[in-house]
């Protein structure tokens, strides 16, 4: 696929810039059994975007650097989408060993109920809010539209809607797998007739699930191309340097790609990039100093990761 051209990317730049819809988020980190606040971030958005929580630079929420807390650089995400019936909320660990609990917040400001023998979840989904608890933190979160549409208030109600397992929140590398095929036992004949017993294994790749498309990274070196199933797509692929990302893990430090820089995930009206609280950032095509929480890879337009490449997704 040939790299879209002026008019397209002019198009492209301006409907990004059009935005979506309007909402509200906040993010309040608390030591478990605490009522105040250890970090807290409101912040008023549009369109689908991530949000961060860790002990790294750049990161939407952080933790204070006063204490001894258990936080990775880039620990958790928010993904917040604004819809017509609500924001919906997707919080993730960004590592698949790392678990969590997952509760839905009450409609006052008072602290959710947390069960201690609640499963560990490597993340959930969930509308308007939620809260989740590691590592001896809580992390809560509300999110509304700014203006909702006519109706809204007796549309679906905030709680949990899915809950992930461990490993399972994000569609993490794992290398291509191979497979015994088949258990029978052949006799291998000796040149005098004699022989010997051998297991008939056949080692195979893994059956391939069904590709929904796939994501390209046009660098000046070449073309990385990575092809991906629907159902990687719905629950989030990384993109970055990390072995736990799917496309860039053969960059250098010096290509404009950090360690863990964006997320790719499907959503209701296309396939996104959103960013991580990367060093370098999204940008716009057709304006590279213009830096964007997130971009549509799927509308023939994309958007570059700084100086890695120019990234789109082909259905």
């Amino acid at each position: 696929m040939p790299r879209p051209g002026p008019l397209l990317r002019l198009v492209g730049s301006l409907e990004r810039r059009r935005g979506g819809r309007a909402f509200q988020l906040s993010l309040a980190l608390l030591r478990a059994g605490a009522t105040s606040p250890m970090a807290l971030s409101r912040q008023a958005a549009s369109g689908p975007r991530a949000y961060v929580i860790g002990a790294g630079e750049r990161v939407d929420l952080a933790v204070p650097s006063a204490g001894n807390t258990p936080l990775m650089p880039r620990h958790l995400a928010v993904i917040a989408v604004p819809r017509a019936d609500g924001v919906l909320l997707r919080g993730v660990s960004l590592h698949p060993e790392l678990e969590l609990q997952v509760a839905p917040m009450p409609a006052g400001r008072e602290a959710p109920a947390q069960s201690p023998g609640a499963p560990a979840a490597g993340g959930a989904v969930a509308r308007g809010a939620m809260s989740m608890l590691f590592d001896g933190l809580r992390l809560d979160v509300r999110a509304e539209l700014e203006s909702p549409p006519p109706g809204a208030e007796e549309g679906a109600a905030a709680g949990i809607l899915e809950i992930f397992p461990v490993g399972q929140q994000l569609a993490f590398f794992a290398g291509t797998g191979v497979r015994a095929v088949g258990d029978v036992v052949a006799s291998v004949a000796g040149p005098d007739g004699g022989g010997h017993a051998v297991p008939a294994l056949v080692l195979s790749q893994e059956e391939p699930p069904p590709a929904g498309g796939a994501l390209l990274l046009r660098t000046r070196l070449g073309v990385h191309r990575v092809e991906v199933s629907e159902d990687e797509l719905r629950r989030g692929l990384l993109i970055g340097r990390s072995r736990r990302c799917v496309l860039g893990r053969g960059f250098d430090e010096n290509d404009g790609l950090s360690r863990v820089h964006a997320m790719v995930i499907a959503l209701d009206d296309g396939v996104y990039a959103l960013d991580l609280a990367s060093s370098y950032g999204l940008r716009d095509v057709s304006r590279p100093s213009r830096l964007v929480p997130s971009a549509r890879l799927d509308d023939g337009v994309g958007c570059l990761v700084y100086g890695a490449g120019h990234l789109t997704f082909e259905p």
